[in-house]
């Protein structure tokens, strides 16, 4: 077998962890920050694992619903509307009410931690 054929069919292990991955309108970055959300009236822990102008993708303990409007903080915009698309485990997407401005995202992406290696 070659090895090129081992790899032109790992599309669907990648489908298989990230739910999103066929969806996606933008690129992500891969981030590590601990930050928070709140919904129905509380706030819940959230590490986001990589962000696009468009959405993220977090790790929580907390009980996330698809579905469900929340406030995400992230550096400059602060409690940023976003809705959850989707929960797998622990990680869930999230789809932001408005793009962030390119300058801004830029600003923003500036301070959060870069993730070095895949999650």
């Amino acid at each position: 077998m070659s090895t090129s054929s081992v790899f032109a069919n790992l599309g669907h292990v990648l489908r298989s962890r990230d739910p999103s991955i066929d969806q996606r309108r933008a690129n992500r970055d891969l981030v590590d920050m601990v930050s928070h959300a709140t919904m129905r009236g509380r706030s819940q822990g959230v590490r986001i694992i990589n962000i696009s102008a468009l959405g993220l993708m977090c790790r929580s303990d907390a009980e996330l619903v698809a579905g469900e409007r929340v406030h995400v903080w992230l550096p400059i915009l602060k409690d940023y509307p976003a809705e959850i698309r989707w929960v797998e485990d622990s990680r869930a997407g999230m789809e932001f009410f408005e793009p962030i401005p390119p300058r801004i995202y830029d600003a923003m992406l500036a301070l959060i931690p870069p993730r070095r290696t895949a999650w």
